[in-house]
């Protein structure tokens, strides 16, 4: 068969040598591509044109070629990935710590993109936005049928421009605009950082981005300020991030000189061996990490590097088990997140899964410490044993305890969340703070939160005779409520330091930090 090259061919085959020929160029530090790869563009090329042409549906050239190449990179590892212009650009506002919006964080709820709360002193709080409005529109567009993402798009803008939202507000009958401007609004890594008990502080550390650094140390500085003398260190369902963010975090709690990891890949420039800089100031006391099985990447060598050195206790669930580095490369607009190393702890263990199974890998199912009696030992400093493979296996393994069936089902149907705010819709905003302070939801709540579960029919009977028999499930909803109040009157910390006091992890972190203490204490020797 002829290739006749059309105007749409043209754009076809542009695209994949735009692509294809600037990827070379980025990995191989050239210009311009030999006579070999050239054949191999082309073929690719020529493939893509007669996909394009013969395809039942209109396809844009971009979704195929773009698909095209992460299946191309799957082959090689499961972190390996072609980032478009969309995705690269919103890993570049992880990274740097901020984008310019309003301020809200939203999810869908009931089918609709729902307000879960504003940030505080955004545009958003600053116009009296709250938790459970619902977006209807954009600047005029209708909102109610398209994703999150979408929206989230939509509401993004450059600093200083004006966004209109549509906003549908339980209680009131009619929708209303509410013009806000929009700002830089950062994206702070430091979730969380409060006194937790007298002189114990707690960090809740959710990505590791280009600001996670001074974050971290502005919020020890705070503490210290405060009284903190020991501290409970969150890394839990931290996906990891910037390896310079890992080195620098790392740094806060080894003494200079210490190795906090090394890289070996098959070229010179990815093999490299990180030592604690010792930039200070460092924290001076006894810690306990906490991990889970969500925390992977930079958690995971900030944890290995503290529980190599014998610097604190690792409590938790076995993480994630990636060990490996990406670097990525520009491509015009785009990127490639290409696996260019292993990295390894300071014992010298590398803790990557097995992902022979692609979908294994990726739901867990062939990690998390099942297979302790294959894995390498190593040694710590103190001559304490640790694995290698498989993620980093903590200290002291404890697993939070899981929910009962129906309240899952009901934390699935965001029932917690609508029930808040049918609970606020008639309290007048100067009065909420003071309703969710006095807030005890064995006062009628509960109550009238089963008989409200039962006319939404989100639950049958059988599943609520269940619940009212058990206590525990009883004492998950009770909790689940006050959470959500919490949330809407006086903040998200609020809801979540609530939410703590349940969690088994947490507590048993309290209990742990006396031996965090013994180790502090021979680490300083």
């Amino acid at each position: 068969m002829t290739i006749v090259l059309t105007p749409r061919r043209l754009t076809i085959l542009t695209l994949i040598l735009v692509i294809i020929g600037g990827a070379a160029g980025a990995l191989f530090g050239k210009s311009t591509i030999s006579d070999d790869e050239r054949v191999l563009i082309e073929r690719a090329s020529r493939i893509t044109t007669e996909l394009l042409e013969w395809l039942p549906e209109d396809t844009l050239p971009s979704d195929v070629v773009y698909d095209g190449i992460n299946g191309m990179l799957e082959v090689l590892d499961p972190h390996s990935n072609f980032l478009d212009p969309h995705s690269y650009q919103k890993m570049r506002e992880r990274q740097e710590g901020s984008f310019f919006g309003v301020g809200i964080i939203i999810s869908r709820r009931n089918g609709q993109v729902t307000v879960i709360a504003p940030m505080a002193g955004t545009p958003a709080s600053q116009k009296g936005l709250r938790a459970g409005d619902v977006i209807a529109g954009v600047d005029g567009e209708d909102a109610t049928e398209i994703t999150v993402d979408e929206v989230v798009d939509m509401v993004r803008g450059p600093e200083g421009t004006p966004v209109v939202l549509t906003i549908r507000r339980p209680g009131m009958a009619e929708t209303f605009d509410v013009e806000i401007i929009r700002a830089r609004i950062p994206t702070n890594s430091v979730r969380y950082a409060f006194m937790i008990r007298p002189e114990v502080g707690y960090i809740r550390l959710g990505e590791f981005s280009n600001t996670s650094n001074r974050e971290v140390k502005d919020a020890l500085a705070q503490l210290e300020k405060e009284g903190m003398k020991k501290l409970i260190f969150d890394l839990r369902n931290n996906p990891g991030g910037a390896l310079d963010a890992a080195i620098g975090v790392s740094d806060v709690f080894l003494t200079k000189g210490q190795l906090i990891v090394s890289t070996k890949g098959r070229t010179e420039d990815s093999t490299t061996r990180i030592e604690a800089p010792g930039y200070g100031p460092g924290f001076q006391g006894p810690v306990v990490i906490l991990v889970n099985e969500g925390s992977a990447s930079a958690s995971e060598i900030v944890a290995g590097a503290v529980q190599d050195h014998d610097r604190g206790i690792v409590l938790g669930d076995t993480t994630w088990g990636k060990g490996l580095v990406q670097t990525v490369f520009g491509v015009r607009d785009g990127g490639l997140a290409l696996t260019t190393a292993r990295y390894y702890t300071p014992s010298g263990r590398c803790i990557q899964r097995d992902y022979e199974s692609f979908i294994d890998y990726i739901t867990h199912r062939n990690g998390n410490g099942d297979d302790v009696e294959e894995r390498e030992v190593y040694e710590t400093d103190a001559g304490r044993t640790v694995l290698g493979g498989g993620g980093i296996t903590p200290d002291v393994t404890v697993t939070n305890r899981e929910l009962s069936g129906p309240v899952v089902r009901l934390y699935g149907n965001s029932a917690f969340f609508r029930y808040g705010v049918e609970l606020l819709k008639d309290v007048p905003e100067s009065d909420q703070q003071t309703f969710g302070g006095n807030f005890d939801p064995n006062i009628g709540a509960l109550e009238g939160f089963l008989q409200w579960v039962k006319d939404e029919e989100i639950l049958d009977e059988e599943a609520l005779n269940a619940l009212q028999e058990d206590p525990l499930a009883l004492g998950d909803i009770s909790r689940a409520l006050t959470i959500e109040i919490l949330n809407a009157t006086s903040g998200l910390e609020s809801g979540y330091r609530h939410a703590l006091e349940a969690d088994d992890q947490f507590k048993q972190a309290i209990e742990h930090l006396e031996d965090a203490a013994d180790l502090w204490e021979a680490f300083g020797e």
